[in-house]
């Protein structure tokens, strides 16, 4: 019985091994399956969870990216508004100035490294300061 059991257990290898039937047909042509490589398999295993890795928030009149950042629904975190920022550079030209009615991504399970690294650029920036148009430049590199 156990011999029976270990054969089983090598058919059902050698099968994922080779795959089913081992060949796929293209263009009406039947052409030897190609292996996927590890990269390959991580990449259509990891593809479904980037886009599930973010949600949206829309902005509402008053927001900041910080207070955003704060949310439980965002990170729960002021400091990490950097994070939005660079989410959402596409439609952000000063992190000082959002708009109602914008819809931003709020990127989820970011590497703890940019974490670290918005934490800092957050503690970095220095007092706010009231402007109406976008600085040409930033006072500390977010990116």
């Amino acid at each position: 019985m156990r011999s029976f059991k270990v054969l089983m257990a090598l058919t059902a290898a050698s099968l994922l091994v080779v795959g089913c039937g081992g060949k796929k047909r293209i263009e009406g042509s039947e052409v030897p399956a190609q292996p996927q490589t590890n990269e390959q398999v991580q990449a259509q295993t990891a593809a479904p969870a980037k886009a599930e890795a973010s949600s949206k928030y829309t902005v509402v009149k008053g927001d900041t990216l910080w207070a955003i950042s704060g949310k439980s629904s965002a990170y729960g975190d002021p400091f990490q508004w950097p994070l939005i920022f660079k989410a959402n550079r596409d439609q952000i030209q000063d992190p000082d100035l959002i708009y109602p009615k914008q819809e931003f991504s709020v990127r989820k399970g970011v590497p703890q490294a940019e974490v670290d690294k918005a934490r800092k650029s957050a503690s970095d920036t220095p007092k706010f300061v009231p402007h109406t148009k976008p600085r040409e430049t930033l006072p500390v590199d977010y990116f």
